[in-house]
């Protein structure tokens, strides 16, 4: 923690349960990161706002996730305050049933796998495509997260957010989001969804979640700390991890980072890998495949810290 700030930190800390100094790779489905000179862990909705208000009243900087999981921190870590949402969390409720669509509210902190598994067990369909991706509601609908068979752009009908400005709540609909591939472009904090489903016969709904989820066990490094695929796919053409493969770098590694085997859009961290690894593991593959390809590659993990 920075001298400087230590009367504006203990001010907040005093205030709220924080953490000093927490170190953020226990946060990171890589394990990778250094401390956040403080951490928050809110409960609720009302304790985030009050946490943000008192934080922006001192001037302490603010950095926001969910899971952790698209997520890549650096060694120094982050300063300020961390946030983590994932907490923001109660009971996922069924909004409206109608023949055609059934909509249900989830908090942002739930777990999409806890979603998905409630979706099943009242036979609505949508959510198929999210079978094995791990992180939060919040974090999905922020990374705009999918496969080749949907994202979330296509279940979402309104968010609910808390706006970093006015620090008022207030809705969003769908046709006022600006989705796009891998992303969500938005400024305000998402504390709550409200998903749009459809009615199907049960049995249909688990053997395409169980189809889904084995393809995703057989093609990707599921037993390993990752950050979920690295790079976009290009609009066109082969997919990143085609690119990556066929430039013969599956196996190649920086100390423990190393692009996996099994899946090469995937850099996994074998024990004790930094971020610093990482990032030039990432260049190399940036380098390999804009020689071979003269393609570009953008990286869809978020990185974030000094």
């Amino acid at each position: 923690m920075r001298k400087k700030e230590n009367t504006a930190y203990s001010t907040l800390t005093q205030n709220f349960n924080l953490l000093i100094d927490e170190p953020l790779k226990k946060y990171t489905s890589i394990k990778i990161g250094g401390p956040a000179d403080l951490l928050a862990l809110p409960k609720n909705k009302q304790e985030l706002k009050g946490l943000l208000k008192k934080a922006s009243d001192l001037n302490i900087l603010i950095t926001l996730f969910g899971g952790g999981t698209n997520l890549l921190v650096t060694d120094k870590g982050i300063r300020g305050l961390v946030v983590i949402t994932k907490h923001l969390k109660s009971k996922i409720n069924i909004i409206k049933t109608e023949p055609d669509k059934k909509i249900i509210f989830t908090d942002a902190g739930e777990r999409l796998s806890k979603v998905c598994q409630f979706a099943i067990n009242h036979s609505f369909s949508g959510l198929e495509f999210a079978a094995g991706i791990p992180g939060t509601i919040g974090g999905a609908i922020m990374m705009n997260a999918g496969t080749k068979s949907g994202d979330m752009s296509d279940i979402v009908q309104s968010i609910d957010v808390l706006d970093q400005k006015t620090l008022t709540f207030k809705t969003i609909e769908k046709k006022d989001l600006d989705f796009s591939y891998r992303r969500l472009k938005l400024t305000d904090i998402i504390v709550g969804a409200t998903l749009a489903l459809k009615e199907k016969p049960i049995e249909k709904i688990e053997d395409a979640f169980k189809l889904n989820l084995s393809k995703k066990n057989a093609t990707q490094p599921v037993s390993f700390a990752s950050a979920g695929c690295f790079f976009k796919n290009p609009a066109q053409g082969k997919s990143a991890g085609e690119l990556i493969e066929k430039s013969g770098l599956k196996g190649a590694r920086v100390n423990d980072a190393m692009v996996s085997q099994k899946h090469a859009n995937f850099i996994v961290n074998m024990n004790n890998a930094t971020c610093e690894d990482v990032l030039l593991l990432k260049q190399h593959i940036e380098k390999t495949v804009l020689k071979k390809y003269q393609i570009k590659l953008q990286t869809e993990v978020r990185v974030e810290g000094e």
